[in-house]
């Protein structure tokens, strides 16, 4: 997964272009529901998705009662911050990149 893919939006299933949150509403603590729109304006796009909290890798250190959230196993943990050390890799990458073609550019 390049660092493009592991950014922080959807992508619209058609096209592929990033999406952009227009309203949202939250259904309870851990789910909520988005609008979404298709920044290519060729493909216009509109459609709906779920964000789902389903586990805990770290536990917070501020925990309430009526939040019940599974922890994930120790091998997820470790899983998690290998995925976490190869995007924060591919990024600097991505920004060096981006930098050296601003600066090539100037």
């Amino acid at each position: 997964m390049s660092a493009e893919q592991s950014r922080a939006f959807l992508r619209c299933p058609h096209c592929e272009s990033a999406a952009i949150v227009r309203t949202s509403c939250s259904h309870n603590k851990l789910l909520r529901e988005s609008l979404l729109q298709c920044k290519n304006v060729v493909c216009g796009h509109t459609f709906s998705a779920y964000t789902e909290i389903v586990k805990t890798i770290s536990p917070s250190s501020c925990p309430r009662d009526d939040v019940d959230l599974p922890m994930c196993s120790l091998k997820e943990r470790e899983a998690y911050k290998i995925r976490a050390k190869e995007n924060q890799i591919a990024y600097a990458a991505v920004t060096a990149a981006r930098a050296a073609k601003r600066r090539k550019s100037s």
